[in-house]
């Protein structure tokens, strides 16, 4: 089942409406809610405190039928990592996440990325996803689109990640150990429109930058 979380209340041009349309669950992360209301979208479910919903936006969504899973303004979670569980409690096999790559907050940058790893998520594909970027654990054989010339970065998020193979790459790794604290794995080149990464032991946090 395909997941749909839309994360960030600013979103405009990256709003993927084919993507969203084609999602089995739209989750709105709190005010993920206005940017679905100002597009025409209705959400199947509405995740948060509510702290960044108007309430004529609510009160709107609940006359729509939409559910609402209100959380309490102090916890231990942030509304998405809250997102995230409930859309795999719900049998979620892949996820995509827009509005959790910017914003004012570099703390919630950082947290949503670091989501990523979390055994909760062991089992599913989820990407964080923009306008320009999408980032993703390499898990198996990734294998991700794009255009020549796009940018793609490989960063470890363990001390040492093993025997990576790139295919499709301007500056091929064949087998090499990325370590964590270095950038050897940044700035790589697509070099036509499909991309192969996969690696050993280790967790390896891939960004795809489409701009130019």
């Amino acid at each position: 089942m395909r997941a749909v979380l839309v994360a960030g209340s600013t979103l405009t041009a990256e709003l993927n409406r084919s993507e969203i349309l084609s999602a089995d669950l739209l989750i709105a992360v709190d005010g993920g809610a206005e940017a679905l209301m100002r597009v025409g979208l209705t959400p199947h479910l509405l995740v948060g405190d509510l702290d960044s919903v108007s309430a004529g936006t609510r009160d709107e969504l609940v006359a729509r039928g939409v559910g609402v899973l209100l959380l309490p303004t102090a916890k231990d979670e942030t509304d998405t990592e809250a997102a995230l569980r409930v859309a795999v409690e719900r049998g979620a096999s892949t996820v995509t996440v827009l509005g959790a790559l910017g914003g004012p907050r570099l703390d919630h940058l950082v947290g949503n990325l670091l989501l990523l790893t979390s055994p909760v998520l062991g089992g599913v594909s989820v990407r964080l996803v923009d306008e320009l970027h999408e980032a993703f654990l390499v898990k198996g054989n990734s294998v991700f689109r794009g255009e020549r010339g796009d940018t793609v970065s490989l960063l470890p998020l363990t001390p040492r990640v093993e025997s990576v193979v790139t295919e499709g790459l301007l500056y091929p790794l064949s087998g090499e150990t990325l370590f964590q604290g270095s950038t050897r794995g940044v700035s790589n080149v697509m070099t036509g429109s499909e991309a192969r990464v996969r690696h050993g032991e280790g967790v390896l946090l891939l960004f795809h930058y489409r701009g130019k």
